[in-house]
């Protein structure tokens, strides 16, 4: 999962360099770039599914990361409307499941380091 969260970090901020230069606007204005972008990439892969795989197989991705690109097939789709009440349940448990294991990792570093 974290290696799909990154490659998505890497091909959106490969699409729109602003997201890797350094800001120049103030912050009212930059809290709102990521959203906006995230809208049109989703507008995008909407009204142009294969534009994804036209990006992923144009850009040139870092070789020093060691990471293969993921098959296209495995990225989500966009949301036919809000989520149904088990899709949250089911969102809802899996958050906290990752909440729980990182806080047990975290015990235990504390524990190794000997600060607990």
């Amino acid at each position: 999962m974290k290696l799909h969260i990154e490659r998505i970090f890497g091909v959106v901020k490969k699409r729109w360099v602003i997201l890797t230069r350094p800001a120049q606007y103030d912050m009212d204005v930059q809290v709102r770039i990521p959203p906006a972008l995230a809208a049109l990439h989703n507008f995008i892969l909407q009204f142009d599914p294969a534009d994804i795989k036209n990006l992923l197989e144009n850009q040139e991705f870092d070789e020093t990361e060691g990471q293969e690109l993921p098959d296209i097939s495995q990225f989500g789709g966009l949301a036919e409307g809000p989520p149904t009440s088990d899709e949250k349940a089911m969102a809802e448990k899996k958050r906290d499941e990752i909440a729980q294991s990182m806080w047990e990792q975290y015990q235990e570093w504390l524990s190794t380091q000997g600060l607990l």
